[in-house]
């Protein structure tokens, strides 16, 4: 078993070093979203293919985030965390040197497979530094790294693309990979494993058994439909569809994410404050501002609506995410990276799903976007259904997940 030595030093150093882990890994996982414009280019991709250079990575980080969770019980955070920044900043740099369409595919694959492990064995390391009462808003910190993540990369993607070109941006973007690795190497020291025990043998059988943890894949599914459909298309729209040049559409990606950053935050303060099990109503709130904004955007009539609306959807959205920290609340620690890693995988099929299926309606559709926004509206319908199942209190979850 593992003894969490809360601490108000430990609690700092493990969320500062984790939240800007976060945001590099954004810098290099979202930036091929303003990339993937330039490089259809020069290769000549239609948007079927440029679908699928996207889709590769998340394929192999969704087979990933099963095996990665499992290996964070088994071997504890820090080394799968180190493990994972390594080998991925590796091939963000390979990223830089790839050649042709089929080269595309086999670099972000790997580089899917090294930052697999990455989401649960950082959900791990705030589990063993922050007692359950603070993890919503610890999760919530986390999570907003990945918003200023995304805001990060869209502008600084775009810039340095246009002044540097799109194989110099991975090289650098990978070597700061590098640094944080070593950084992580010597300050990461998460509380729980400083005073660690020898860790139990991890049932994958027995977590993979659980509804509850299927249920919250399948709201995750739902949520991450919508967050990278919109993250992987809404660039190529801004420039094909609205006519907006390259760097404004980075300038103009920036707007809605601070919606979405905003929701985080509120969202995961509210978890620590509600009931138990009343998390549901945050997250069919949430979906339904998604589904009408998200209408209301393919319809607009000009970019400042389209803009306006989009950034109404991703407060919706955004409210949804309260899903993310829950296994932290809920589940037995000593299963708990293997239970988000079956929740992130559901969030990653979605990745694998929706940038191929969306680049597919559009080239069916004749480049018509709307298509592919209804699918995501669809999506958005997943987390409602589910959550009216999720009727369990704080006791009964316990009691349900020890065993795991």
């Amino acid at each position: 078993m593992i003894e969490s030595a809360y601490n108000k030093k430990s609690k700092t150093i493990v969320l500062t070093l984790l939240f800007l882990t976060w945001i590099v890994n954004y810098l290099d996982k979202n930036s091929m979203n303003i990339a993937i414009v330039t490089i259809s280019k020069q290769f000549q991709l239609t948007p079927t293919q440029s679908g699928m250079v996207i889709s590769s990575f998340f394929l192999a980080y969704a087979i990933m985030q099963l095996i990665g969770g499992y290996l964070t019980d088994k071997h504890g955070s820090r080394k799968v965390i180190l493990t994972s920044l390594l080998v991925w900043s590796v091939f963000t740099v390979f990223t830089g040197f790839a050649w042709s369409f089929a080269s595309l595919l086999v670099i972000r694959f790997l580089f899917g497979l090294g930052e697999g492990s990455f989401p649960s064995a950082s959900s791990v390391a705030l589990a063993e530094t922050f007692p359950k009462e603070e993890r919503a808003r610890a999760k919530g910190v986390l999570t907003s790294a990945t918003a200023i993540g995304a805001i990060v990369a869209s502008l600084l993607a775009a810039l340095m693309i246009k002044s540097v070109g799109w194989n110099v941006m991975f090289y650098l973007f990978g070597a700061v990979g590098f640094v944080f690795s070593l950084l992580l190497w010597k300050y990461l020291r998460p509380a729980g494993q400083s005073v660690q025990r020898d860790r139990p043998n991890v049932s994958m059988a027995k977590v993979l058994k659980n509804p509850l943890a299927w249920k919250l894949m399948l709201i995750y599914f739902g949520i991450s439909m919508v967050n990278w459909g919109l993250s992987s298309w809404m660039p190529s729209y801004w420039v094909n569809v609205r006519h907006i040049e390259l760097v404004k559409t980075g300038m103009i990606s920036i707007i809605p994410v601070v919606f979405s950053l905003l929701a985080i935050n509120c969202s995961s303060w509210l978890m620590d404050k509600i009931g138990a099990g009343k998390e549901r109503f945050i997250i069919i709130a949430g979906s339904l501002i998604g589904i009408i904004s998200l209408f209301l955007m393919m319809n607009a009539g000009s970019v400042a609506m389209a803009v306006t609306y989009l950034c109404i959807a991703n407060l919706g959205v955004g409210l949804t995410t309260v899903v993310l920290a829950m296994p932290l609340k809920y589940f037995s620690q000593d299963s708990m990276g293997s239970t988000v890693g079956i929740m992130y995988f559901g969030g990653q099929m979605a990745g694998t799903i929706a940038p191929t299926l969306m680049g597919y309606m559009i080239t069916l559709f004749g480049g018509s976007y709307d298509a592919a926004f209804t699918l995501l509206i669809v999506a958005l319908v997943i987390p409602i259904i589910t959550c009216f199942f999720l009727r369990l209190n704080q006791s009964h979850l316990d009691e349900r997940t020890k065993a795991a």
